[in-house]
């Protein structure tokens, strides 16, 4: 009996604890989380959009970037002729509707074309805000000096100073010629007089060509007879003498080079000079009695306007003088482009004195320059637009036409054109004029050794 009810007391105890241990306990009633809302979506950020020029640049600027010597001893030189042709063809783009709607400003800086000057204006157009994406020079001296650093910054220079080794060292090089280096155009002329000496030679020459040069005393002066100018002169069987200088200034001796020249037997005078040095040149060779016993010519500056102005009632007396000549001229009015020149300056109202290459480079020059920044832009956009985007589709171009009076020519390592013509002057009983008496041509290729 007893284990009876120990049995039942046990299970009893047992059926409690697991009823117990089931059981719902109090607990608390949870606590609801706040309900939020799931977050916005947000675009990813995104570049503004690269504008072209299809899409209109109206109310930016774009700088044309220049130094040259506005004042000083060789100012003459270009004078204001080349000031209002950069104005004039930045008008005409601007009125035009600028380049993709922008609009065109000069920037301009006188260096005096002394090469500290050039560099320490150089030093402040690369610091502009954006930089510069090119600049245009006009001495030799600014080429060589300048090389250097716009290598560096990947500037272009479009240079008139045409010294081979700025162009050429290194091959890969920012420095671009509006027209070709000394040492081809020397080279150039040398061809062409070998292969017509029979017709052009002085009466009392004989076969062989004996060629002194005269050049300033300046980095320009030495720019055509260079190693390898020599080395073709000597491939083509012509003596060239040892270069002959005189200063650039206004006290300058011609008479001594050209005497010696004379006595070692000179029938041939090449000029790397300009300015009022070549109408002094040429009076000086009168006044020795020589102009009849050589033949006399010279580099692309040496023969411009500015020597018929300045020899005045004696102009006749540059009959027969020969230059090498890269580009088209004032008489050449078949051309739409000499057109568009003239009409420009006619409107300008300038002098006929003011009628000479510095004034075509310039205006021309401008829609060439025009041509490139509007390609760039097209390439990689406004925003994106620097100098080594300038450069890359300067390349990408090859040549590029300045109104058809001149060509730029980069493509691969060339970095100055290698055609010019041949002109002479040819007294016409009132005018001077410039003839063509050899058309365009290819020149000799003389860019020296990379190194």
């Amino acid at each position: 009996m007893r284990r009876k009810t120990y049995a039942l007391l046990c299970f009893v105890l047992l059926a409690s604890f697991v009823l117990g241990a089931c059981a719902p306990k109090d607990t608390p009633t949870p606590t609801e989380l706040p309900t939020t809302e799931p977050p916005e979506e947000t675009e990813e950020p995104t570049e503004p959009p690269v504008r072209r020029c299809a899409d209109g640049l109206e109310g930016e600027t774009i700088i044309f970037y220049s130094q040259a010597g506005l004042t000083g001893p060789l100012s003459t030189i270009l004078g204001t002729a080349f000031v209002n042709g950069m104005n004039d063809g930045a008008a005409a783009i601007n009125a035009a509707g600028g380049i993709c709607g922008a609009t065109i400003e000069i920037n301009l800086v006188d260096t005096q074309y002394d090469a500290d000057q050039e560099i320490a204006a150089y030093q402040i157009i690369r610091e502009a805000d954006p930089p510069p994406i090119a600049i245009a020079t006009y001495g030799s001296a600014a080429s060589i000096a300048l090389s250097p650093f716009v290598n560096e910054d990947q500037i272009t220079n479009f240079a008139a100073g045409l010294n081979a080794r700025a162009f050429y060292v290194p091959r890969d090089g920012y420095t671009v010629g509006v027209a070709p280096i000394y040492a081809d155009q020397f080279a150039g002329f040398l061809q062409f007089v070998s292969e017509n000496w029979a017709d052009i030679k002085p009466a009392e020459a004989g076969d062989e060509i004996v060629v002194g040069v005269i050049g300033w005393d300046h980095p320009f002066g030495e720019g055509a007879t260079t190693t390898e100018a020599l080395a073709y002169a000597e491939s083509l069987g012509v003596t060239v003498l040892e270069l002959e200088t005189h200063a650039p200034a206004a006290e300058y001796d011609m008479i001594t080079p050209l005497q010696s020249l004379a006595l070692q037997g000179a029938n041939v005078i090449y000029y790397q000079g300009l300015g009022a040095w070549t109408s002094a040149l040429i009076g000086t060779i009168h006044a020795l009695e020589m102009w009849d016993t050589v033949i006399v010519g010279g580099v692309n500056w040496s023969m411009n306007t500015d020597v018929v102005n300045i020899l005045g009632e004696s102009a006749p007396a540059m009959n027969g003088y020969y230059g090498v000549f890269p580009y088209l001229w004032w008489n050449d009015t078949d051309v739409p482009g000499v057109q568009q020149v003239l009409a420009a300056f006619e409107a300008g109202g300038y002098p006929d004195i003011d009628k000479g290459i510095n004034y075509i480079l310039s205006f021309a020059g401008m829609y060439a320059w025009a041509e490139i920044v509007e390609a760039t832009i097209d390439a990689v956009g406004y925003e994106n637009m620097d100098g080594a985007a300038f450069f890359d589709t300067f390349q990408d171009l090859g040549t590029v036409s300045a109104l058809g009076l001149f060509t730029y020519d980069v493509r691969g390592e060339t970095r100055a054109p290698r055609v010019a013509q041949i002109r002479q002057a040819v007294f016409d009983g009132t005018n001077i004029n410039f003839v063509v008496v050899k058309d365009f041509f290819e020149l000799p290729d003389m860019r020296p050794p990379a190194e």
